[in-house]
């Protein structure tokens, strides 16, 4: 049995699920609760929704020595004195969030929740939120004496449980001293660094993490296309930014695509939607976030600037998953990269490593194949929309030699260190910003 707090998460998909595995890995005994059965059967069965390393084996372990289980029984949150909202919020196709989900969890958790309880939300939120959530306990239990705290997320897919175990630090937004000193002694094993605020400024410094990243791509992109247009090389030009001490050797400058997914983008929309409500000017945020947007566009620009138009043109695409490392396809600029491609006449032929074939079909009627050069087999040119450094291995001749037109465009310029042998092949490389 874990020692440390009983801990109820409420909200197992992606965040929960680690958090859930994770906090009981570090020696708290945790409930994960969901009204869903199948979801919960599948937990005890130690199958996640979202497959991450290590986060079988953690939940395996876990529920084996009685630290972690599953229910759909929410009266079990009676038992605990930290409740953790871990819901993913939803966002639209315009970035927008959603957060009546997390909403309506506390105002119907709230009726089994003891006194004294501490309520910790880590669910993506956009500033003001904890606000809301405090009043919304406090409607349903005018009486209950609660503590709450807002420690914001940091997991990256593919790599989320490792992300937990090992962080340099934790934000921690307190609204109560108790709420603080419970949230010191949760990650008191992870023996790292408790950063302290209040619950606004946590909210606050997410958005503002996510949109200094947001904002070093685009800017990084923004000197790709000039570097393109005048004989510079960006990668040349990125090693002598990330040499002046002031930016940095882990600075976040990459060319490509932009950022895909929707956890950065709905930072820079929940910022500038707060600014709008208070009639301020965000030109830097609201110019990274709309590079990025039309950021996509720059593949179908490339084909016709090789290839005129490319009606009856036939394009591979390698790379189908929003990121490297995960199945996940929602978001993938590389299904939007592909819906341009097909109404512009092309065929495209689609490959990724991990993403799974049925949930590509639900996608798209582009073929999928799971064999690199069986989708390059007749192709008239590759398109590397995903930065997957595997991608180095490949045989370059045996894909020159099924192709129709060796011609291959690097997006994400995973493949320079290659470039030699992809040229050596007879392949026709391109890449961004240079």
């Amino acid at each position: 049995m874990g020692s440390g707090y009983t801990i109820g998460v409420i909200g197992l998909w992606h965040l929960g699920e680690v958090y859930a595995a994770s906090l009981a890995e570090i020696g708290h005994t945790v409930i994960g609760l969901s009204d869903d059965a199948t979801l919960v059967g599948n937990f005890q069965k130690n199958i996640p929704p979202l497959a991450e390393p290590r986060l079988a084996e953690l939940l395996a372990a876990n529920q084996e020595s009685g630290g972690l289980s599953f229910s759909t029984d929410f009266s079990k949150i009676k038992d605990c004195n930290v409740v953790w909202f871990t819901q993913d919020v939803p966002t639209d196709e315009n970035d927008t969030v959603d957060v009546s989900g997390v909403l309506d969890a506390a105002r119907d958790a709230a009726r089994y929740f003891a006194d004294g309880v501490t309520v910790a939300v880590s669910s993506q939120l956009p500033v003001g939120t904890s606000a809301k959530i405090i009043e919304v306990v406090r409607s349903a239990r005018p009486e209950l004496s609660f503590g709450y705290f807002y420690s914001p997320e940091n997991l990256r897919l593919g790599d989320a449980v490792k992300c937990f175990m090992e962080q340099e630090r934790v934000v921690v937004g307190a609204a109560t001293p108790g709420a603080l000193k419970a949230a010191q002694d949760i990650f008191s094993p992870l023996k790292t660094e408790i950063i302290s605020m209040s619950p606004a400024s946590a909210e606050m410094a997410k958005h503002a993490m996510n949109a200094w990243l947001a904002t070093s791509i685009s800017f990084t992109n923004d000197l790709a296309d000039v570097c393109e247009k005048t004989g510079a090389d960006i990668e040349d030009v990125i090693r002598a930014l990330k040499s002046e001490p002031r930016v940095g050797s882990k600075a976040y400058l990459f060319a490509g695509l932009g950022f895909a997914g929707w956890s950065i983008a709905r930072d820079l929309k929940a910022l500038m939607a707060v600014a709008g409500e208070k009639h301020i000017e965000l030109p830097i945020i609201a110019g990274a976030y709309a590079k990025n947007r039309a950021r996509t566009g720059v593949v179908l620009a490339r084909l016709q600037e090789r290839y005129g138009d490319i009606k009856g043109k036939t394009f591979a695409i390698f790379g189908v998953t929003y990121k490297v490392g995960t199945p996940t396809l929602r978001h993938s600029q590389s299904l939007q990269i592909e819906e341009q491609l097909r109404a512009a006449g092309a065929t495209v032929r689609l490959y990724d490593p991990l993403a799974k074939a049925e949930e590509v079909a639900a996608a798209t009627s582009a073929p999928f194949f799971n064999d690199p050069y069986e989708a390059a087999q007749g192709a008239d040119g590759v398109l590397v929309l995903v930065p997957d450094r595997a991608l180095r291995e490949f045989d370059f001749k045996k894909i020159a030699s099924s192709m129709k037109t060796p011609f291959l465009f690097d997006a994400q310029n995973i493949l320079i260190p290659k470039e030699g042998d992809i040229r050596a092949a007879g392949i026709e490389y391109s890449s961004i910003g240079r």
